[in-house]
Order: structure tokens, then sequence, then C-alpha cells
């Protein structure tokens, strides 16, 4: 576990904004964050773009762990994202090797 945060879990979340955007942040009380974005407390995004709903929250053992996580998921496609947030399998954003 990271010692800053004694002991407990770096969570990644996911969060579906006004207009379908989508927000993906880390925290160690997602649902405490979700709630300040809720009240405008949160990032410039979620200000701009309200939040409608916490889609989903994943623990991981290090903030640099979830860190990294949240970066992957920034780069997936919009489909990838809502696959990932529902649960679902992530397609591989690679194309096939053409030999």
């Amino acid at each position: 576990m990271d010692g800053h945060n004694g002991g407990k879990s770096w969570w990644v979340y996911m969060i579906s904004c006004r207009g379908g955007k989508i927000y993906t942040g880390t925290a160690i009380d997602p649902e405490a964050r979700y709630e300040a974005h809720r009240a405008g407390k949160g990032a410039a995004f979620t200000r701009a773009n309200p939040p409608v709903a916490l889609l989903r929250s994943v623990p991981f053992g290090t903030r640099s762990e979830a860190c990294r996580a949240e970066a992957g998921l920034k780069k997936l496609s919009r489909d990838a994202k809502i696959a990932w947030a529902t649960g679902g399998e992530i397609a591989s954003p690679r194309p096939p090797v053409v030999l």
C-alpha cells in the first residue's frame, strides 16, 4: 500500500457528465470525490460539464498504479471507456498486424 494515505487504496473512477462526456480521475474515496465534483469543487472539467452519475470505481494498491490506470483509460476511445465503465471487455486499441 502507499504509505502516504494511511494504508487506504487509491481508486480510479469514471463519471458520466452532462452532454454525454466522460471524466476519469483518481481518489482515495471516489464517492466523496464524486460529491465534490457535483458540488462544483472538483476539476475544471466537471465544473464546465456537471456530473450525472458515478459509473464505476476500481481500487488499486498504490497511487502510482491508479495514476497509470487513469492515464491508460484516458487514451481509450469513447466506446472502450463505456465498455470499461459497464464492466465489459476493452478491445485492444492496436490495429491488427499485417504480415
